[in-house]
């Protein structure tokens, strides 16, 4: 991370007190004041003029970061004082540490507005060290928020002016940071010359801030080349450099980054011991600070790849959210995809779906290419200006030439009597003029030139700002048939492109596919071609990984095949475009648009296809990538539904147990007096033939007992059944007025027997203790059972496992309250079981996690409980637990 901030605070101090000492002190010149000395000089110098506003500058320079309060309030002076004394060099000055210091605190938009009125006042006192200076902490400011091209603008021009004034420290400042943003974009090649550049000019001088500043832009492109050694190194001089000027700033950035080179060569131990610290020192600094999530984000990075993905993923959501609010997007990508590679290693599945999205959303990958094309521009346009500077200088000595010259003939006129010198004169003006006239044409000719030339640049621009927007459409398409209609809308506009097609490599059938071909805007039906046909350009072009161009088929088309092909679709084409789509070396298919005209396309054509190709691999490489991400999660997703299936059956199958003790109790009630009626009856039959009608009487009597008592079971049975037939019917998902007491009797008593009919040597204590003065509570009657039963076995395997261990002198029990709150009714179960660990409690709700052996629990019970209570009810489902003692688990409805 770049440490553009306490640099270029160190910097400008010694500049504006070379200033100030330049106009008011000259036997002051070399001398560096400090703080305290500049403060006993602004209350020594008690006159409102220019000198006392440079010094408010200076010493607000300098109290930027240490004393904020003390900085507002300087500038605050030096602006009202430089309004009263129309001084507009100091006016700007102040202006800009304003704009700095909204920088600091990530206020980018009050920056932006703030430099530009600097800018401004500025450029009208012709400040050219300040404009230098101003330009560079813009340009920084521009490169936080993105736009790469503006910040380099910014930083060529600072370049250009620090030169100018014969400002080294300056044009160091901007080498290095020249060099980092070239770094950022990919353009090693360019990034390391500046980065050395300054590093050998602040060697020179002696300016540790400078060197200081490019031993961390090389250790970054060393970084990010994956040199990890090398960067270490580099950070290791930086550090050093740092300590011994005793920069506490410096320090925690230079902690950061070799905390970052560590984790990235996976000694996290050692990452740890530098991005800690590093993150505590930002924290206590007052106002946004962007190291803040950086150094989270880091942090997050070397906890998920130690093993600690729960871990990670916190710090990665904060710095995540931090950076939202700071509106700092230069990791959004990284952040965000560290957030989703947490989530996945903790099963979080749609988490990891949703920051994955975010991800390719932040992903820019044509940032890249964009900014190259954009600084080969730039820099052009920069030489431009100093070849234009040349012309100008050129202009203004023949401009002084003729001058004199005319001057001269002047002279001549007056001597017109001497008839050989004004022969001789007419001469000598003769050729003056012809050589003028030759001079003149030169210039106008280089001017004409240069003319060219600008408007080509300029076009060029404008064809790179078409691309760019292009490439956004492009690539922000999700789908392959959206990505192929994009790009034929588009090409269509820039070309001749009559027949238009996109062929996709089918590595199953080694096949190219053309699923949408267009002629003359009609789209073609499918067709593919074999990769091995050697008569067919798109697997020519396909194979071969080279560009196809002809402007004349018939004559051309022996350059590359012994004879033209008959189209599979439409008309033969005169002139056409074969381009391979490819991403690094993987090749993904081609592309071609086709005319029926001879020479069609120049090479300007070609160019802007060149790069419409190179965003069409992105995007259907994107749309690949988003369409396998859609498949896992709809594989995920039905995985899931299949999981939570079978939790639902096997919570049935123990409803089905319970229901079968239930119902057994009456009907034994009603088999055994069925029997005892049977045998009555037989007895009554033996005493009507005796004719002992008294005894008959009495045994009718006991006949009829029974038969009451048969009944009364048999309805028993029967309200038995017509209730677990009401709760275990497939839910509407209808609330209705439920009476909790009886509905947490009921399946408590489901629970107990169906445990019991699994294992007979099952047994355990259980309680309860209702609050009659509950009323009716409107539920999904079915959902709330389904979470008792739940909690109610968890809490019976609980006990049970710690019978196993703790033997006869254990008493497994389980209870069951509820209670009426304020506004809501609490179902408490509670265990004596061993408890759950603190360090898996606030895993218990989330979805496939589970204690139990393999095969003996899916990790969905808690984790359907939790949503039926929570989003399909609206309320809390809490856990309470004392490790080796017991838990209790709380339910807490609204009524």
């Amino acid at each position: 991370m770049i440490v553009h901030h306490q640099l270029c605070r160190k910097m400008v101090k010694k500049l504006l007190l070379l200033s100030i000492t330049v106009i008011c002190y000259n036997v002051l010149f070399s001398q560096q004041k400090t703080v305290d000395s500049l403060k006993t000089l602004l209350q020594s110098h008690t006159t409102a003029d220019t000198e006392q506003v440079n010094i408010i500058n200076s010493l607000a320079k300098l109290v930027r970061r240490s004393n904020p309060g003390l900085f507002d309030s300087l500038v605050t002076s030096a602006v009202s004082l430089s309004d009263q004394l129309n001084y507009k060099k100091g006016k700007g000055t102040a202006l800009t540490l304003k704009a700095v210091r909204y920088y600091d605190i990530s206020n980018f938009p009050a920056a932006t507005q703030t430099y530009e009125q600097a800018k401004l006042l500025l450029e009208s006192a012709n400040d050219i060290r300040g404009l230098s200076y101003l330009l560079r902490m813009r340009a920084n400011l521009v490169m936080d928020e993105g736009d790469y091209a503006k910040s380099l603008d910014d930083f060529l021009q600072g370049l250009k002016l620090a030169e100018q004034a014969g400002d080294i420290k300056q044009a160091i400042e901007i080498n290095r940071t020249v060099g980092y943003l070239y770094d950022i974009i990919g353009d090693y090649e360019k990034a390391v010359p500046y980065q050395n550049a300054a590093l050998r000019q602040a060697e020179s001088i002696g300016y540790k801030q400078g060197m200081s500043g490019a031993y961390n832009a090389i250790g970054k492109t060393y970084k990010t080349r994956g040199m990890y050694p090398a960067s270490l190194e580099a950070y290791m001089k930086n550090l050093r450099i740092d300590e011994e000027m005793k920069d506490s700033s410096n320090i925690a950035v230079s902690y950061s980054n070799i905390g970052d080179v560590y984790e990235r060569m996976g000694k996290y131990k050692e990452a740890f011991d530098y991005l800690r610290p590093a993150l505590a020192y930002n924290l206590k600094r007052a106002g946004k600070n962007t190291m803040i999530p950086w150094d989270e984000w880091a942090i997050g990075k070397a906890l998920t790849h130690s093993g600690n993905p729960d871990s990670g993923l916190y710090y990665a959501k904060h710095a995540y959210q931090l950076s939202q609010q700071m509106g700092w997007k230069l990791y959004l990508r990284e952040i965000t995809y560290l957030i989703a590679e947490s989530a996945a290693k903790l099963k979080q599945w749609d988490t990891a779906y949703k920051y994955q999205v975010l991800t390719s959303a932040y992903k820019d990958s044509l940032t890249g290419i964009e900014t190259t094309r954009k600084t080969v521009m730039l820099q052009a346009t920069f030489d431009l200006d100093k070849k234009q500077n040349v012309i100008d200088l050129q202009n203004a000595e023949h401009r002084r030439d003729r001058a004199f010259l005319i001057m001269v003939l002047g002279g001549l006129v007056t001597a017109v009597v001497l008839g050989i010198i004004l022969l001789r004169n007419n001469r000598q003006k003769q050729k003056a003029n012809a050589l003028l006239q030759r001079q003149k044409k030169e210039i106008d000719d280089k001017a004409s030139e240069l003319s060219l030339q600008k408007d080509e640049l300029q076009q060029s621009y404008s064809n790179i700002e078409l691309l760019g927007e292009i490439g956004r459409k492009i690539t922000s398409s999700l789908s392959i048939e959206t990505v192929i209609s994009t790009v034929y809308d588009n090409v269509n506009t820039l070309m001749d492109a009559s027949i238009f097609g996109i062929g996709i490599y089918n590595e199953e059938l080694k096949k190219i596919d053309f699923p949408a071909t267009y002629e003359n805007g009609t789209a073609l039906p499918f067709y593919s071609n074999s990769i091995y046909d050697q008569n067919r350009f798109a697997a020519l072009c396909f194979i071969s990984g080279k560009e196809i161009v002809m402007g004349e088929l018939e004559t051309e088309y022996q350059n590359y095949l012994q004879q033209v092909p008959a189209p599979k679709q439409g008309d033969q084409p005169v002139s056409l475009i074969y381009l391979p789509l490819k991403i690094k070396d993987r090749m993904l298919g081609v592309i071609t648009v086709q005319s029926f005209q001879r020479k069609a396309y120049s090479d300007h054509h070609l160019f802007m296809l060149r790069n419409i190709a190179v965003y069409t691999a992105i995007g259907l490489e994107n749309a690949e990538s988003f369409k396998k991400l859609n498949e896992t999660v709809d594989s995920l997703k039905k995985t899931q539904k299949q999981l939570i299936q079978s939790e639902k059956m096997a919570s049935l199958g123990e409803l089905i147990a319970g229901i079968a003790h239930e119902i057994q109790n009456p009907l034994n009630f009603v088999n055994n007096f069925s029997e005892v009626n049977k045998e009555l009856l037989d007895e009554m039959n033996e005493k009507v033939a005796e004719g002992n009608y008294e005894e008959v009487k009495a045994i009718a009597k006991d006949v009829a007992d029974n038969q009451e008592k048969i009944n009364f079971h048999g309805k028993r049975a029967d309200a038995i059944v017509k209730g677990m037939l009401q709760h275990s019917r497939t839910s509407s998902g209808q609330k209705e007025p439920t009476d909790i007491n009886a509905l947490v009797d009921e399946y408590l008593r489901l629970a107990y027997h169906g445990l019991r009919a699994k294992d007979k040597s099952f047994h355990a204590r259980f309680e309860t203790d209702f609050d009659n003065t509950i009323n009716n509570v409107t539920v999904v009657p079915q959902e709330i059972g389904r979470v008792i039963l739940n909690l109610l076995n968890n809490a019976f395997y609980a006990v049970t496992e710690k019978k196993k261990l703790a033997g006869d002198t254990y008493t497994p029990t389980v209870n069951i309250t509820t209670r009426k709150k304020t506004d809501r009714v609490e179902i408490k179960v509670n265990d004596n079981g061993n408890g759950v660990p603190q360090k898996i409690l606030d895993k218990i709700f989330q979805p496939f996690f589970t204690t139990k052996p393999a095969g003996q629990g899916t990790g969905l019970g808690l984790s359907l409980s939790y949503d039926i209570i929570t989003k399909g009810h609206g309320g809390e489902l809490k856990i309470e637990t004392r490790e080796g003692e017991g838990s209790s688990f709380i339910i807490l409805l609204p009524i």
